[in-house]
């Protein structure tokens, strides 16, 4: 289901919300940034990039002088995914999820809406 600012998928276990960046064509989507839901309601936070968006990203900052002029990139929810689009940001999600391993990859979001990044 598509909303104004949303992608939402549900299926059996979880449901995922991820925020669009803009382009109307779903499947170029390089940057996922979602909230994954399972069906205890237990929620974590998902930043799906693409190799060539965190390029990107980081090229901006290199202009901008953010994060030691574009040297680094650092975010506790980041999964770097090979493929453009919703559709295969959404397998992502699925594995992760069937993978049991959810907890150990990604930040719970807390009731008071702030993350619990994992202990590696």
């Amino acid at each position: 289901m598509v909303t104004d600012a949303y992608c939402s998928w549900e299926e059996e276990g979880f449901t995922v919300a991820i925020l669009q960046d803009g382009k109307e064509d779903l499947e170029q989507m390089e940057l996922g940034d979602g909230i994954i839901t399972l069906s205890s309601g237990v929620r974590y936070s998902i930043l799906m990039v693409t190799r060539e968006e965190i390029s990107l990203i980081m090229d901006r900052h290199m202009v901008s002088g953010e994060s030691l002029g574009g040297a680094y990139l650092a975010a506790p929810d980041l999964v770097i995914v090979r493929s453009k689009g919703v559709t295969n940001m959404i397998d992502v999600v699925r594995d992760i999820v069937n993978s049991g391993e959810i907890a150990l990859l990604l930040p719970r979001i807390g009731e008071d809406g702030a993350l619990d990044i994992p202990e590696m």
